[in-house]
This record gives C-alpha cells, structure tokens and sequence, in this order.
C-alpha cells in the first residue's frame, strides 16, 4: 500500500481529515495494481508507468521513533535484508537514523486525540461513543481548548527531515515494531490499553504522516511462524513515482504470492 504526500489524493476525511494526517491510497495485491490505482486517486496518469529506478542513495534505519517501544528481531532483520537487495541491486545503501527527536510523539499525539474531537462534533449523539473513543477525543478537547495543536512542531519535524534527505533519496525502517497485536474486545477495554497498544504494533508510519510525505508499504517475506513482514518505504514530498520504483525492484527481487497460503 502507498500512502501518497500531501494534497496529491483528495482526502477532506471526517472534520479536517487529523490536521492533514489522514490520506486516501491504494492497497494492492501488486506495485502495477498499486501504482495503477494511486494514479486514478490522483488523477496522475503518469504515475501508472513504473520506471526502473536509477541508482540511489538509500538510507536503512531500525531506530524505533517512540521511547519504550521494542522492536521484533524479525521486522529488523527484515529491513535488513532488503537493504542488502537493494545494495546488490546497484543502490548506495547505508545506515542512517532520521533525527526524530523527543516531541514528535508529542505532536503526532496531539494531532491524533484533537482529530479525534472534531470528528466526534459532526455526531448527532455523542454518548453512543465507545468509552476509550469518548476519553480520546476528550483529551483532543483539551489540547483543542489551549490551543494545540501548533504548526511549530510540525514545521520542526520536516525542516529535520530534509535536512536528513539531503543526503538521502528513499528511507527504509520496519513497517511495524511487531506482529499483529491479539484480536481483543478492545472497545471494552481502557483507553490507555489501547493507545499503549498501538504505540507498541506501528510507531514507524506516523512521523511521515506528521510530515505529510508519502511512503509505502512493501512486502518482506514471513517470519518464522509464517506471519507476514513488511518494511516501509519513505521518500521526500513529490518521491511517489520514486517509491513505486522502488518497491517494484524489491517485488522482482524477492516475489511474494498474491494470495494467502491457503487460498493458492
């Protein structure tokens, strides 16, 4: 799946689509099926012809952007190894950890609980939210009251972030810190339960959302118990054909089916 940067798909989802980090995309079975799709939502015929991609300084990271937050042996070693594909492809692949920074969490946190608000004033009946969606957005209506969330932070995240892809052309992190979480009652349970939840399953994909640049993700072969692996794919904003040529050499590379196990 691509998430696409800023603007390029029409979003306008809920009450101000998360301050800008929500976005439409494409999920696909196939980058060709991907990239057709995304120049659809784009009005982009371009973006459906998938060119191979020149070679390129890529940057590969496992640094986990929150605090507290462990990363599964298997996601890392799954960047990896498709840091090593695109190395042997002919790409200048070195490590390199974006300047995240203490607050980001702060500001995507932020941005998340007063989305969360705005979206719960356009209910006819507030009181039919689940009790951990009532307690999000009741914290978003404080950070809405004083006046958060500031564009500040936001601004400091990708004037960083350039300064990072200065030297780089396309990122490659772990697509999630983890497995999927268990399948729980999670509208029964605490708010915080749910937040830690997410924090500790997917911590990669939401600094790019802050920023508003596109990324992707990429299949990346199966853990030792055959759960699917994937790794995300970050490019500057613009870098949505760049990304798709991209994950094109790694599903030549290293071919995935299209269907699960059981269904072939």
């Amino acid at each position: 799946g691509i998430k696409a940067g800023l603007g390029v798909v029409p979003a306008e989802l809920g009450n101000g689509s998360w301050f800008d980090m929500a976005e439409n995309g494409p999920l696909a079975t196939t980058v060709a099926d991907c990239a057709l799709t995304l120049s659809v939502l784009a009005g982009r015929p371009e973006l459906a012809t998938i060119l191979a991609p020149p070679a390129l300084r890529i940057a590969w990271s496992t640094v986990v952007p929150m605090e507290g937050v462990r990363l599964d042996p298997h996601w890392e070693d799954a960047t990896r190894r498709s840091a090593e594909l695109l190395r042997d492809a002919g790409h200048t692949v070195d490590p390199a950890d974006p300047p995240y920074g203490r607050t980001i969490g702060v500001s995507e946190l932020v941005r998340w609980t007063a989305g969360t608000e705005l979206d719960a004033r356009l209910l006819p009946d507030r009181s039919q939210l689940a009790r951990r969606t009532s307690r999000h957005a009741g914290i978003g209506r404080l950070a809405l009251r004083a006046r958060l969330p500031h564009e500040k932070g936001r601004r400091s995240w990708q004037e960083r972030a350039e300064r990072f892809f200065d030297s780089h052309d396309v990122l490659i992190t772990p697509a999630l810190a983890r497995a999927p979480v268990e399948a729980v009652a999670w509208a029964s349970r605490s708010w915080f339960a749910n937040v830690w939840s997410n924090s500790q399953y997917a911590p990669f994909a939401a600094p790019w959302n802050l920023a508003g640049w596109p990324a992707m993700s990429v299949p990346a072969g199966t853990d030792p118990q055959g759960q699917p692996l994937a790794v995300q794919l970050v490019a500057r904003t613009g870098g949505e054909a760049q990304l798709l040529s991209v994950a094109a050499q790694l599903e030549q590379l290293r071919p995935w089916s299209r269907v699960a196990p059981d269904f072939a």
